[in-house]
């Protein structure tokens, strides 16, 4: 009696495990409060690492639900608010700050729901610094 409970039990529990564990969208995953842990690439080793540190220790983007965003400390300080959309593929961010008309694009290279690495796309260089946060 006892060996039939068990089969019944793993049938019922190994699709329900596969359920909680479906991939969440990017444009799920991206709605958090994000914190800035690492800076590296190429073209962050022009950054000098007290600056590194200060953005390690303040910096941190809250992306929201109604398409808005919170951009906190950093190297100069302060909060940065405008809105944001990411495109349907999930892999290229489109930000612009509420005070300026320009448009900033940041390429998604990883995304989860407890880590997200970015990298602001530049002029002829897409990938010369990445941007590592943690979701809080």
């Amino acid at each position: 009696m006892k060996c039939t409970k068990l089969p019944v039990l793993i049938f019922l529990t190994v699709p329900i495990a596969f359920i909680g564990c479906k991939e969440r969208p990017a444009k799920e995953l991206i709605i958090n409060k994000w914190k800035f842990t690492e800076i590296s690439g190429p073209g962050a080793e022009l950054m000098p690492d007290s600056i590194k540190k200060k953005i390690y220790a303040t910096a941190t983007m809250n992306f929201k639900k109604d398409g808005s965003y919170e951009q906190t400390g950093g190297m100069d300080g302060g909060t940065r608010k405008g809105v944001y959309s990411l495109s349907d593929d999930g892999k290229t961010i489109y930000s612009k700050k509420n005070d300026s008309d320009n448009t900033d694009t940041m390429i998604v290279l990883q995304i989860s729901k407890t880590k997200m690495l970015v990298s602001p796309k530049t002029t002829g260089k897409d990938e010369n610094i990445r941007v590592t946060m943690i979701g809080e």
